[in-house]
């Protein structure tokens, strides 16, 4: 019997009644060969078989995150080969093939267009809670310019969580483990009218600190001990499905975060540049936490203290042969945090950093059904709006003694602040038409207007007001095409090509010096795959991929602010390949391995932490959180116990390369190669609604950066980074109904 999962909220909801499934086998992860499951998968803006999809998409489904011990969006690097993630001052970083933006500051945007149930997420924040309660995380690889246009240069992640259902279900789940986890959730759904449906879900992450904080002395002499890297957090989302006639579907939905934790927290990666004497006198002071260490001193208590909340609804419409849907979604997105950037028990310096966004998007979309034959289509107009607010403040406390001043009042608040607002709209479509029962060609385009306006604020407050403007508004235009072929030469067969063009919007910097823009950035991209289905219980995905990356958009620290500049070309070739497989009904093996070729083809620049080297010709050097290889191995059985009873154990092992953070190659940014380790074992009742697991993640406690930058002068341009999570371990009880 075959399922058909299709997401709640999506713009396509509609077609998931009428999508019939394809009687060839078909393996998506550890999904079975034997005609047991076929997934639909929505990433290309209307539904279809993962199998039929000409392009690389990679599919993670509820079981296999959770199978595979994935709880967080950085969790998902650890099984996925192409992507590189991290969380970095509460916003995550995300890398497809090479391709990402490295955020120093609050207000940039990502190269990767992340969309929770059809709705833009604009900032990196609002990202990571977008994972909760999910049904399955597409990862479509390869620029997107003509289906999402701005910010998908590297790709597009699509996030579909558990809708409405027409029968009455509920499931629950507490985890227990070390560093005090519990963590819970629980969700109830079904028909409240026989035409309306609901889902609410509610859960709540909590963890202590990975990171031990020592805050000087008491009265008596003893150390004060805090801890950092904890997470306490709530996330609630309610979704509504109303079908007033049997053609129209409405799709209402909410969702709520917030946390107040000390989850950011930096850790010294290496010893910098030592541009700073007074600095490195005064943190002499105090103790300083050892490189990569998670026992760190402080002088204050940072916290994490993000709000985030959206709404959305959907109208979709059954035409018969196409589906017209309009899709209208609200965001507020409401990062804040505070940190000390010195790791000592003396204060050198900290930093605030806050921003007030709020994004309204509208998309209307018309698509061919499923089972129309012939053209297959999709079109649209998209509007995106955005207003926000940024805060970028760091306090030299050390200085005020130096020159005189008597503390924030008066001395040493460096402001790098401002604001932006966006509007953009877009017009776009697709086709593949089919030429005979075997080929098929795909054509598309998408044209694109961004504006964009702000403020910008630079002053070291006690020294000079280095900037204050009004940024006036700016236009770019963009024309992004694709084309491809189809070739099915057995019905279990998929080969194809693709020559597509994507790009990233251009903008202002806030918070700097800078008042001119940025131009956008592009990538065309060359890519030929296969999908194969390898005798009745294997499937074989496969590409090559080459791509013209063009007026790249480099963040660099001057002195104590972050210039961006369209100073860099780049060329990246690459391999990739997963096979999924199910040797026996009770045995299911995956593998994948992506190799990269990603070096600046162009880039002249000087490095201002050794200005004395003059002009540097960086032609050559890796891209920033590019690997040359990454591997990974998935192994799961099922072992029958008696009663009814079932065990099933799983394993999961990720080889990494050295990876550099630096455009550099700077020693002092860069991760050693690295194995990790994930297990899993789950006791299975009869019938399977409740289950036991018990499992541990990064087996062997390795200590990873994730992510590493040089800071400015002031405070020494030292080697600061991110450690990923340690070794964690627990129980987990799950119940379904």
């Amino acid at each position: 019997m075959a399922i058909i999962v299709v997401g709640g909220c999506w713009p396509c909801a509609a077609w998931a009644q009428d999508a019939a499934p394809s009687k060839t086998a078909v393996l998506s992860d550890i999904q079975t060969g034997d005609g047991e499951a076929e997934i639909v998968v929505t990433a290309q803006r209307r539904p279809a078989a993962e199998r039929d999809v000409p392009a690389s998409i990679d599919l993670l489904t509820a079981d296999r995150l959770r199978g595979s011990n994935v709880r967080t969006f950085e969790g998902l690097a650890r099984i996925e080969t192409g992507m590189q993630l991290t969380a970095y001052q509460g916003e995550t970083q995300l890398f497809i093939r090479g391709v990402g933006a490295v955020t120093f500051i609050g207000g940039f945007d990502s190269s990767i267009g992340v969309y929770s149930d059809g709705v833009y997420l604009s900032r990196p924040s609002a990202i990571a809670p977008a994972l909760f309660d999910v049904d399955r995380v597409e990862v479509l690889k390869g620029p997107q310019g003509t289906l999402y246009g701005r910010n998908a240069t590297a790709g597009a992640i699509s996030l579909v969580s558990r809708g409405p259902t027409d029968d009455w279900t509920g499931d629950a789940s507490a985890t227990v483990g070390n560093y005090s986890n519990i963590n819970v959730m629980g969700a109830v759904g079904g028909p409240i009218t026989p035409n309306l449906s609901f889902r609410w879900a509610v859960g709540s992450d909590n963890h202590s600190g990975y990171t031990r904080l020592y805050f000087g002395r008491a009265v008596d002499g003893g150390e004060i001990i805090r801890h950092a890297e904890d997470q306490h957090d709530v996330t609630s989302r309610l979704s509504l499905r109303w079908r007033p006639a049997p053609d129209v579907t409405v799709d209402l939905a909410g969702d709520y975060y917030r946390a107040d934790d000390r989850a950011v927290v930096f850790h010294f990666s290496g010893p910098g540049y030592d541009n700073s004497p007074l600095f490195n006198a005064r943190i002499g002071m105090g103790e300083v936490g050892g490189y990569g260490s998670r026992q760190v001193s402080t002088s204050i208590l940072p916290y994490n203290k993000p709000e985030n909340w959206g709404v959305r609804g959907t109208v979709a419409i059954d035409l018969g042969g196409s589906t017209l849907s309009w899709t209208s979604a609200y965001r507020r997105t409401r990062p804040q945090n505070y940190d000390d950037l010195t790791n000592s028990s003396v204060l050198g310096e900290s930093q605030f950093k806050q921003e007030r966004a709020e994004q309204v998007t509208q998309d209307v979309i018309l698509a061919s059904n499923p089972e129309k034959s012939g053209v297959r289509y999709v079109a649209g107009l998209s509007y995106f709006r955005e207003r926000n607010a940024i805060r970028n403040e760091f306090f030299f406390p050390f200085l005020a003694g130096y020159f005189g001043g008597q503390g924030v009042a008066d001395c040493c608040l460096l402001k790098a602040n401002g604001s932006t607002a966006t509007d953009t709209w877009a017009v776009f479509g697709e086709a593949t038409l089919a030429l005979g029962s075997k080929l098929a060609v795909t054509v598309g385009g998408r044209y694109s207007q961004d504006r964009h306006a702000g403020t910008n604020l630079l002053d070291f407050v006690g020294f000079a007001l280095q900037n204050d403007a009004r940024l006036p508004p700016v236009r770019f235009r963009s024309f992004t095409p694709k084309a491809g072929l189809e070739y099915r030469p057995t019905a279990g067969t998929l080969v194809y090509a693709t020559a597509s063009r994507g790009f990233k919007a251009g903008g202002y910097n806030v918070g700097s010096g800078q008042n001119t823009p940025f131009k956008p950035e592009s990538i065309w991209s060359y890519e030929v795959g296969t999908k194969l289905d390898i005798g009745p219980s294997a499937y074989l995905r496969a590409s090559v991929f080459h791509y013209d990356y063009s007026d790249m958009q480099v963040q660099d620290v001057d002195a104590n602010t972050v210039l961006i500049r369209n100073a860099a070309k780049a060329k990246i070739n690459g391999v990739e390949a997963s096979l999924a497989a199910r040797p026996g009904r009770s045995l299911s093996v995956n593998l994948s391995a992506t190799y990269l070729h990603a070096r600046f083809s162009e880039y002249r620049t000087i490095n201002t932490k050794t200005p004395q080297l003059g002009v540097l010709d960086l032609s050559g050097n890796p891209l920033p959180q590019a690997p040359a290889f990454k591997a990974n191995a998935g192994v799961e059985r099922t072992f029958p116990v008696s009663g009814g009873w079932s065990i099933t154990a799983r394993g999961d092992a990720t080889w990494q390369d050295r990876i550099y953070f630096s455009a550099f190659k700077d020693p002092r940014a860069t991760q050693p190669a690295y194995w990790w380790l994930k297990a899993r074992m789950t006791l299975v009742a009869p019938g399977g609604r409740d289950r036991i697991a018990a499992f541990v993640d990064n087996l062997t406690d390795t200590r990873v950066f994730s992510n590493i930058s040089i800071t400015g002068d002031l405070d020494g341009s030292r080697g600061s980074g991110v450690l990923a999570p340690p070794r964690t371990y627990g129980l987990q009880f799950t119940r379904q109904w």
